[in-house]
């Protein structure tokens, strides 16, 4: 502590009070922001009849009747009390902060991509904050773009702010008490058809260390098209399914699928659905892994199960958590260790007694809970108003 010559305490310097008064100045400013709703603004052009919008425009659609689709209504029954949105036509009649309204992947899957790159581009050079949503589509976010992603890596380039993979949610399964041998399940494809992708493989043998290096590169991913991401998919999906038939402590249960599942007719799609689900009922441990990108929906659906995930970790970068680790609940095995998967498994099954296996599942529906669209979307608001400051 700061003293005068005279043993009294001196003040504080004059920059710490212009620092401190700035700092409360900017605490105000952000509360007031948070205390009254959000105002953002989206472009009519861009909004897509029918297509599910962006998780903060979700009170513009109907509810979801879907059993499995129903955490999204409390997420809308919140909007209205926190953002206010805006329409426009023109830009130079928008406010400050700008949200694409539906996620990125929905604008690629009607090959709208460049006009929206273009209004992204537009956007950010107007000086003005831009909210985006890219699902689990490989997006590098522009400089200045606030861009939520599932798809993303453990890298210094990477901008993207690490968001849950919003899928379904299969209800809690009944209790699963701890097996003698780890049950080990999956159903997912394998094999992703393709004659670009079977010839590369008749000429080119990849080694272990080169599809490592492909599945866990940002730089790598963010510049092929999907057909050549497809190939890497393929490559990490067999490489793990050999590993895992090869472990001799695991009971697995694996089914190999190939091809377009909702290219299926309905009724295939309806059965196949159900072994997908009776699969993870029936097993303490679900694989869990990369697919076209570096994102994994099948980790949300697993967790929602109570179920304990079995990750292959591609560099990739989790959401974070409050109260709790993922290692609290899920096995994490990095692509380069996979042929140890066995060992990985083990190792977690054996820490635990018959409560903490329990507990473990437990922890992992809880995760799930903690990252629903309602609490994750609301948490990031401030972020979001911080960048109006």
């Amino acid at each position: 502590m700061l003293k005068f010559s005279g043993g009294g305490e001196s003040p504080p310097p004059v920059n710490i009070w212009v620092e401190s008064k700035q700092k409360f100045t900017l605490k105000k400013k952000m509360s007031d922001q948070l205390n009254k709703p959000l105002e953002i603004w989206i472009k009519e052009d861009l909004l897509l009849p029918g297509v599910r919008p962006a998780p903060l425009l979700m009170h513009l659609s109907p509810p979801d009747t879907n059993p499995q689709l129903q955490f999204w209504n409390l997420l809308r029954d919140k909007l209205p009390e926190v953002v206010k949105i805006h329409r426009f036509t023109d830009l130079a009649d928008a406010g400050k902060i700008v949200v694409t309204p539906h996620f990125i992947s929905s604008y690629y899957g009607l090959h709208k991509e460049a006009e929206l790159n273009k209004f992204r581009r537009q956007v950010l050079g107007s000086k003005r904050t831009l909210v985006t949503f890219a699902n689990c589509l490989e997006c590098q976010a522009y400089p200045g773009e606030i861009l939520f992603a599932s798809a993303t890596y453990r890298d210094k380039k990477e901008k993207s702010i690490p968001t849950p993979p919003w899928i379904y949610d299969l209800g809690e399964k009944v209790n699963m008490p701890k097996p003698s041998i780890p049950t080990v399940g999956f159903v997912g494809n394998v094999e992703y058809p393709s004659r670009l992708n079977t010839l590369i493989l008749r000429y080119i043998k990849f080694s272990d260390s080169m599809v490592n290096w492909m599945a866990c590169n940002l730089f790598v991913n963010r510049n092929l098209n999907l057909g050549m991401r497809r190939l890497i998919a393929r490559l990490v999906r067999k490489k793990i399914i050999k590993e895992v038939r090869k472990a001799k402590n695991l009971q697995i249960s694996v089914i190999e699928r190939k091809g377009d599942f909702f290219s299926l007719p309905v009724e295939e799609r309806n059965r196949q659905r159900a072994e997908y689900i009776e699969n993870i009922e029936n097993n303490a441990y679900i694989l869990a892994m990369r697919g076209d990108d570096n994102g994994c929906y099948h980790l949300g659906e697993v967790m929602s199960a109570g179920r304990i995930p079995v990750f292959i970790d591609t560099n990739k970068s989790l959401p974070e958590l409050r109260g709790m680790k993922w290692e609290d609940f899920c096995v994490i095995v990095p692509f380069s260790e996979v042929h140890r998967i066995g060992d990985y498994v083990q190792a977690f099954h054996d820490k635990l007694s018959d409560d903490d296996f329990a507990e473990a599942c437990r922890k992992s529906r809880a995760a799930f809970d903690q990252l629903l669209p309602h609490n994750f979307v609301l948490s990031s608001l401030e972020i979001i108003a911080k960048s109006t400051n």
